[in-house]
């Protein structure tokens, strides 16, 4: 150890030497070279330009197949809907509230979206003009959006590309960044489409080729011979028929003379076209993480294949809806509880499931297993159980609270319990013997007959009293 701080002491490290930590700077890089101008560098590493988004754009409006790929993902992930988990109702309400007000729903799916297609979405954080506290959020288009990092590859500040001028810096507090597929090279996120490029070029191309194909080939070909080797019609008689073989709707019967002779060709259409859709139909769905029973095909699937499909689609739902939970809880909820009086972390977000079938499982296997321990120590313990099932830790003291304790036996009680003494049945009132009930009966009889003689004796005193007057 002291031969250490005389290392140091002899040879301080450099305070220019990027791998050395000195005021919170990292180890390690994501990528070298430096800006020559010594700022920020614009752009992140270069593959993504407006020209690139605006085609994965193209692509999204224009195929069928991404479409619904990418907006079945999006809206599973969000609009399933969410709860807020909590431990001071105050600050839930108040969050509650806040997210009522920006729309939250709306607002997560059209990120959710965006990130998927464009590999980035940015949310600003918008704030009062008064109180300077955060009011609002809302989207931003992904496309007129640059990332400025630092030398080490991180978010430094965001600007916005307003019909070729660069506006103002934004810092890092006032917009939320949302990757889902992060790219080691670069500030940006991969877009969904990206891996898929050559693939959706080639099934493009191969459904423009089967489409003219189908209209080329698709009906049959009809060849008229009109005429003999020694006679010859007139032009007229030429156009007559070509003009009647046109428009072929209702009319499936041509009666013509001998000379004119109808034949048809290419009966057999195209060979192995249902083949070739297939092939780039597979190979794009299976870039765009979306199983195929999500789109209504899943072509020779069974029930047990779509069973694992089901579970693998519900997991990487899962794993988008957590990573946007967490994202909103650190950079919009904590920002928004502190500036408000309330501690971090107090309110956390968490989507609900779109199938349930991977917890059911979960669910199957934890409650055979605990039924296994109906005594003493569990192989769980509740913050485990629900950190399985995506739900926050309990607060101190609340896990052995809310931990059920199994009944100790007679004799068996606890350090520092008192034991449980029998509980008593409640006592029954007795029932009054019979002599009790006659004597209690005699004096209510009694006590109305003085009643009726301290009358009579009051009327007789009257009446005295009215003969003496007289």
């Amino acid at each position: 150890m002291a031969k250490s701080r005389l290392r140091e002491w002899l040879f301080p490290p450099d305070p220019n030497d990027k791998y050395i930590t000195l005021e919170g700077k990292p180890k390690t890089i994501v990528r070298t070279g430096d800006s020559k101008s010594g700022k920020a560098k614009i752009g992140g590493s270069g593959k993504r330009t407006e020209k690139s988004l605006k085609s994965y754009w193209d692509y999204y409006v224009g195929e069928g197949t991404i479409f619904a790929s990418i907006n079945t993902t999006a809206w599973n992930s969000v609009m399933v809907g969410y709860h807020l988990i909590t431990t001071d109702p105050e600050a839930k309400l108040e969050v509650q509230r806040f997210f009522d007000d920006i729309d939250i729903d709306s607002l997560m799916l059209d990120n959710t979206t965006y990130t998927l297609i464009f590999g980035d979405a940015f949310i600003e954080k918008v704030r009062d003009s008064e109180s300077k506290l955060i009011a609002d959020a809302k989207t931003v288009n992904p496309v007129t959006m640059i990332v400025n990092e630092d030398k080490f590859g991180r978010d430094e500040s965001y600007q916005q590309k307003i019909e070729g001028e660069l506006q103002p810096p934004l810092k890092l507090d006032e917009i939320m960044h949302l990757r889902f597929f992060p790219d080691p090279a670069s500030v940006y996120g991969v877009s969904l489409m990206a891996p898929s490029k050559d693939t959706i070029d080639r099934k493009v191309t191969t459904d423009e080729a089967i489409s003219n194909a189908i209209i080329r080939h698709g009906t049959s070909k009809y060849v008229v011979t009109v005429g003999t080797d020694t006679e010859v019609p007139p032009d007229a008689v030429f156009t007559q028929i070509k003009t009647e073989l046109e428009d072929i709707t209702e009319q499936n019967e041509f009666i013509v003379p001998g000379p004119v002779k109808i034949e048809t060709i290419d009966e057999k259409g195209i060979q192995g076209v249902e083949d070739y859709f297939n092939y780039f139909q597979t190979m794009l769905i299976i870039g765009l993480l979306c199983p195929e029973e999500a789109l209504g095909l899943g072509r020779g699937s069974t029930e047990a294949t779509s069973k694992v499909k089901e579970i693998m689609y519900e997991r990487m739902i899962k794993a988008i809806q957590h990573k946007l939970a967490e994202q909103i809880r650190r950079e919009l909820i904590n920002p928004f509880l502190q500036e408000r009086g309330f501690e971090p972390n107090c309110v956390r977000m968490r989507f609900n499931s779109v199938t349930d079938a991977d917890e059911a499982v979960k669910a199957k296997w934890l409650g055979n297993l605990l039924r296994g321990f109906p005594e003493g120590e569990k192989p769980f313990s509740i913050n485990e159980i629900r950190a399985i099932f995506d739900y926050p830790p309990l607060p101190e003291g609340g896990e052995d609270e809310a931990q059920p304790k199994p009944k100790p036996k007679p004799g068996e009680e606890r350090p520092g319990e008192k034991p449980e003494q029998p509980k008593r049945p409640p006592e029954k009132p007795e029932k009054p013997p019979e002599e009790e009930i006659e004597h209690s009966k005699l004096k209510r009889e009694i006590k109305s007959l003085y009643d009726v003689i301290d009358d009579l004796q009051s009327q007789i005193n009257n009446l005295r009293d009215e003969n003496d007057t007289d």
